[in-house]
């Protein structure tokens, strides 16, 4: 009599098929997730087989697990990767240098390897590094730089580039913001953000999440949503969202866009207190400030509410400051700028 069998669930994806997944990794997959048992309980599949796949190689990067402490996600979707990185040729200024940050096992970074002769990989994961060296060994095209990027001098050779990250979560804004405050900022930005980080970079006036992030990149890049990614778009699946945004610096740096910055920085801690009554608290120690003539004016305007200001609205503050009191303006644009280093 033949022995009956009883066949648990596959969990493999379609989009496996669809992403040119060989079939003995598919066919390895099945052996090492089904359980296939007779009525006396034997498995059919005691061990799962591995099969070689001449076209692939180990590197010491597959067999790291990642670090929370780092915000390691790392995408694990090739389709998506692809896609992310193709859109770095919509740089003004293409093909030039391309900058990575945290490439972690290099499923990003191989793409980006083929559209450039000079690519930087930015890991701070020393585990990763051995991995990414293996993987580019024999490509010269392609520079390691084991660091944080927080602390790298990037574009001071005068060499335009583009920055393509999955931005570790952790230091996700520190790093944008260092890239739109820096004196060489690069050309284009392709970046991924949690998706709650990325509505309020988007965000306009009257939105939930307009803020002072959302002041400072009106005045220094323009900025587009792409695509939003679901959380089994990555290893370890994070428990939130990611948005991937382009971001286009912008060249215009002029003083009165460092003051709003700082002014909005400072103002936006009270949000829901009227102009007047935040900017009394959040600088209650320039009296020289309050005994002239800059709160006489136009008392409509400071008795709005700060979340109510427009990024032309604290544009407006700081020419009003730079008219009525100097000195204060001027430590204001020097702040600034000081507010965007990490």
């Amino acid at each position: 009599m033949a022995h009956m069998a009883k066949v648990d669930a596959f969990t493999l994806s379609d989009r496996d098929f669809f992403t040119g997944k060989p079939i003995y990794d598919i066919l390895d997959q099945f052996v090492s997730e089904i359980k296939i048992t007779r009525k006396d309980g034997y498995n059919i599949f005691p061990l799962k087989t591995k099969r070689g796949n001449p076209d692939s190689r180990t590197t010491p990067g597959d067999r790291i697990r990642p670090q929370k402490s780092l915000g390691q996600n790392f995408l694990s979707d090739p389709a998506l990767a692809f896609r992310i990185a193709s859109m770095a040729r919509e740089s003004p200024i293409f093909p030039c240098r391309i900058i990575e940050i945290g490439p972690g096992k290099g499923i990003l970074s191989g793409h980006l390897a083929k559209m450039t002769d000079d690519l930087w990989l930015v890991e701070r994961d020393a585990r990763l590094v051995e991995g990414l060296q293996t993987i580019f060994s024999d490509n010269p095209g392609v520079k390691i730089v084991e660091a944080d990027a927080l602390d790298v001098p990037f574009g001071e050779d005068g060499s335009p580039y583009i920055v393509v990250s999955n931005l570790p979560y952790n230091i996700s804004v520190p790093l944008y913001l260092k890239f739109l405050g820096s004196d060489f900022p690069p050309v284009f930005m392709v970046l991924m953000f949690q998706k709650e980080v990325a509505k309020r970079l988007l965000a306009k006036k009257s939105d939930p999440d307009y803020g002072h992030l959302s002041v400072v990149t009106s005045y220094l890049a323009q900025i587009r949503k792409r695509m939003d990614l679901a959380p089994g778009a990555f290893n370890p699946a994070p428990k939130v969202h990611s948005s991937v945004v382009n971001v286009l610096p912008l060249s215009v740096r002029e003083e009165l866009s460092w003051a709003a910055i700082s002014l909005s920085r400072k103002l936006f801690c009270y949000r829901r207190k009227s102009l007047g009554r935040a900017f009394r608290t959040a600088f209650s120690g320039d009296h020289a400030l309050f005994g002239g003539t800059f709160f006489q004016t136009e008392t409509e305007f400071f008795s709005r509410k700060v979340d109510s200001l427009s990024p032309d609205d604290f544009r407006e503050l700081a020419i009003r400051a730079k008219s009525h009191h100097l000195p204060f303006f001027d430590r204001m644009a020097k702040e600034g700028k000081e507010l965007l280093k990490p």
